[in-house]
């Protein structure tokens, strides 16, 4: 006698079941949640410096100053706190371009993914028990380590910092040095005319000099944290086209220029003490 009573509380509670999740299906409806994107590589936006590329995760990625040509320099025990970033299927959040990214063969066969022709890397600092650890999602300790070499990836930087091997073509000696380049990685230089005749900048390299070394002008400074905005400035030249004036940015109260046998090969330096008259040349250091 009890079945059929059973029954009717069992399809009951069926009916009552099937209305709720009607009903929570309508309310999810009304609210649509979109779901969550992981992407290969995005824009985290941050207090310190603002948008800065990172993996899907939300971990910061960064930059070696050494990879100026487009290849690692970071082998060995470098790889080790530095471990690379690699994506086989890239995936990017808004206002990131595929075009800008590539992927480059290791020494050791590996393969690492690179922006604008930056090799990608995280940070794994060594802890105290001697491993290294890949910092958390958030965090941006590996900016200005190893003597300012390392830096966050931001998509917008106007002036950045390289390290290459420097021969200085009036002494024939060899430096390792640090230096200014574009975000295309051509080297910047400063005249040291400039140096010796502050008062007429506009005019210290004009006509030939001026074809020979370009001028570098940027009206937005994005720069790694290691430079400062106030270093930087600008002078009015009137050797534009048809006469007109245009503007030059100023590195410490000097212009900045590129070297045309540089061409537009990344991180190559032609001009190092080559001398206009008496003269020399010397890239700009930070």
């Amino acid at each position: 006698m009890l079945k059929p009573f059973y029954a009717v509380i069992t399809r009951h509670l069926a009916f009552v079941l099937s209305a709720l999740l009607l009903l929570t299906v309508a309310c999810d409806d009304d609210n649509p949640q979109e779901p969550e994107e992981l992407f290969s590589v995005k824009l985290t936006n941050t207090a310190a410096f603002g948008n800065i590329l990172t993996d899907g995760q939300g971990n910061t990625l960064y930059y070696f100053t050494r990879d100026v040509a487009g290849t690692s320099a970071c082998t060995g025990g470098c790889a080790a706190v530095w471990p690379v970033f690699y994506s086989a299927d890239l995936t990017l959040g808004d206002g990131l371009n595929a075009a800008d990214f590539a992927t480059i063969t290791r020494t050791d066969g590996s393969l690492q993914t690179t922006y604008r022709s930056w090799p990608l890397y995280y940070y794994a600092p060594a802890n105290s028990a001697g491993q290294n650890v890949r910092e958390k999602p958030g965090e941006t300790l590996g900016d200005q380590v190893a003597n300012k070499t390392w830096f966050v990836v931001k998509p917008d930087y106007t002036v950045m910092v390289a390290t290459a091997s420097v021969l200085d073509k009036s002494t024939n000696q060899t430096t390792t040095q640090n230096f200014l380049v574009d975000p295309q990685a051509r080297t910047l230089y400063i005249f040291d005319r400039d140096t010796r005749l502050p008062n007429t900048l506009p005019t210290n390299c004009t006509g030939g000099c001026i074809a020979a070394w370009p001028v570098f002008y940027t009206d937005k400074l994005v720069l790694p944290s290691s430079l400062k905005s106030s270093d930087f400035g600008a002078i009015t030249r009137i050797d534009g086209p048809s006469g007109t004036s245009r503007q030059h940015t100023t590195y410490k109260g000097l212009p900045i220029y590129y070297y045309t046998p540089d061409g537009t090969t990344r991180g190559k330096v032609e001009g190092q003490g080559v001398k206009t008259g008496q003269d020399p040349w010397y890239v700009a250091n930070p």
